[in-house]
């Protein structure tokens, strides 16, 4: 009986053990399973992956890789596994791609696909494409995997290549405009400027890049075009050259010039940006004032012709009797008085001639028949001119010539015009005692002749004024001497100002450019 029951325990034990070696077993079928179910999902992931996906033992040997290696590289996947990494890799670049995959293996990190490096692989059939390599690692049975995910770029390198061509083609285009073209943010900085940009202003492209555009303008004028470019920004628009602004720009060395702007503009991924298309037009302004010039002046000249005629007859007929008077004055027994009142008056009438028939000179005188021609000796022949008018005690004449003065270029009638016109005006605005001061020097370049006299002075109200023709503060006088004298001064390049306080005269300041040394020659007006 003893027997029966250890029998029967020995049987019951083997049924537990044999119930728990099926429990065991149905886990262990459980987990090889659940194992070859997230092999398989793994093995998903891994085929329908993007990248290429290569997968190397430390020794640097291939251990698995996904379809897309197969496809980017064109070998199948048993002429991979086991094959060196380098495989992949051009023969030029394959040492020293080993020396870099021995250095990971020492320190191995993930490297994702940001931090990614642009390569170079290599074909089954011997071609070679960019890639870009991200690199990661992990363990397997105490054994390191290092895992690289390859990327195929050759469409972006061939979008970049592209971009940069097309931005080359753009900076060509850009450079062989003949404006200068500056390309501003919304914040007023420059981003792009072409070589015409350089000449005009004389910066290098890099002073320029970065900054604000409004270091280009006077800083008189900065405030302002702040707030004209915020409301550019506010409302860009296409501004055609046609409907340009006649501005001032400021170059380098702090000279400034005028231009024109017309504006454009683009959106681009920064945002939007205007286009500013600068063209200078110092040459434009100094052709359209040499043509009211000219027509000023052939205007000037045509009346000037007409006031000659009209008065040349008359005066010739005066001039007559006059002499036949003085001729006859001594056997008429005229009184020495009324004698001497006959040489005045026919010195005055020989004056007024000689203004005449300077007169039509100037008329019939062409621009382009120009010689040099000596201010000093133009100065001394009308003070000459005037010797009469300037004899009476009370007026006094200072004259200071520079005598290493060069000569001008121009007409000497037309000058000694404009200085006897000075001189005469100087002489009645005395009208009594006081002094006309004539001063001659070359200053900064330029050949100046300054008139100046101690008289009354020209009240502020009229000095704006004072050039225009028949304008005139007296009750005699035609009001054209100073605006014919201002045409004859801007004909030959030159400029002239007024400078008056009253009760403190008037002072008339003249400068020209000297004329060029190989003209220097005799003037033969002058003798």
């Amino acid at each position: 009986m003893a027997d029966l029951e250890k029998l029967r325990a020995e049987i019951d034990a083997l049924r537990r053990r044999l119930a728990e070696f099926q429990l065991g077993a149905q886990e262990h079928k459980r987990t090889e399973e659940a194992l070859r179910e997230s092999e398989g999902r793994a093995q998903a992931l891994l085929e329908s992956a993007s990248e290429a996906i290569v997968i190397v033992d430390r020794h640097g040997r291939i251990v698995l890789v996904n379809a897309k290696t197969e496809a980017m590289f064109g070998y199948s996947r048993q002429e991979l596994i086991g094959q060196p990494l380098e495989m992949l890799v051009p023969e030029r670049l394959r040492d020293s791609h080993a020396r870099h995959r021995q250095n990971y293996s020492l320190d191995p990190r993930v490297r994702p696909m940001g931090q990614a490096l642009d390569l170079t692989g290599r074909r089954k059939d011997g071609s070679e494409l960019p890639v870009e390599i991200s690199l990661s690692f992990a363990e397997a049975g105490g054994e390191p995997l290092f895992m690289a995910f390859v990327t195929d770029i050759t469409q972006r390198k061939n979008a970049e290549q592209e971009l940069r061509r097309s931005q080359s083609r753009a900076e060509a285009l850009l450079d062989a405009a003949s404006e200068g073209i500056v390309i501003v943010d919304a914040a007023g900085r420059i981003v792009s400027v072409n070589g015409k940009t350089e000449q005009l202003f004389g910066y290098d492209r890099a002073e320029l890049l970065g900054r604000e555009l409004e270091m280009l303008l006077p800083e008189r004028f900065r405030a302002a075009h702040i707030q004209h470019r915020a409301h550019y920004f506010a409302e860009p628009r296409i501004r055609s050259m046609g409907r340009g602004l006649d501005l001032v720009a400021l170059r380098k060395d702090g000279t400034e010039f005028p231009v024109e702007i017309s504006l454009s503009f683009i959106v681009t991924e920064a945002g939007t940006q205007a286009l500013a298309f600068i063209t200078d037009i110092t040459e434009r302004m100094a052709l359209d004032r040499a043509t009211r010039q000219a027509e000023r002046l052939m205007a000037a000249g045509r009346l000037a012709a007409g006031i000659a005629h009209e008065v040349n007859n008359p005066l010739s007929i005066i001039t007559s009797r006059l002499e036949l008077m003085l001729l006859e004055a001594e056997d008429a027994g005229l009184p020495p008085a009324v004698v001497e009142d006959l040489k005045v008056l026919h010195r005055h009438a020989a004056r007024v001639t000689s203004i005449a028939n300077r007169l039509l000179t100037f008329a019939r005188e062409s621009p382009r028949d120009r010689v040099p021609v000596d201010l000093n000796v133009v100065v001394t022949e009308t003070l000459s001119l005037l010797a009469q008018d300037m004899t009476h005690a009370e007026l006094s004449v200072s004259c200071s010539l520079d005598p290493g003065l060069p000569p001008v270029l121009g007409h000497a009638n037309a000058l000694g015009q404009v200085v006897l016109n000075l001189l005469t005006n100087a002489v009645q605005a005395i009208a009594g005692t006081g002094t006309i001061r004539v001063k001659t020097e070359l200053l900064a370049g330029k050949v100046h002749l300054e008139v100046a006299d101690d008289g009354p002075g020209i009240p502020p109200e009229v000095l704006p004024r004072i050039f225009e023709p028949f304008y005139t503060t007296r009750h005699s006088g035609s009001g054209l001497g100073l605006s014919v004298s201002y045409g004859i001064v801007q004909d030959h390049n030159g400029t002239i100002a007024v400078h008056s306080e009253p009760g403190h005269g008037a002072t008339f300041r003249l400068s020209f450019p000297p004329a060029p040394e190989s003209r220097r020659t005799p003037d033969p007006t002058s003798d």
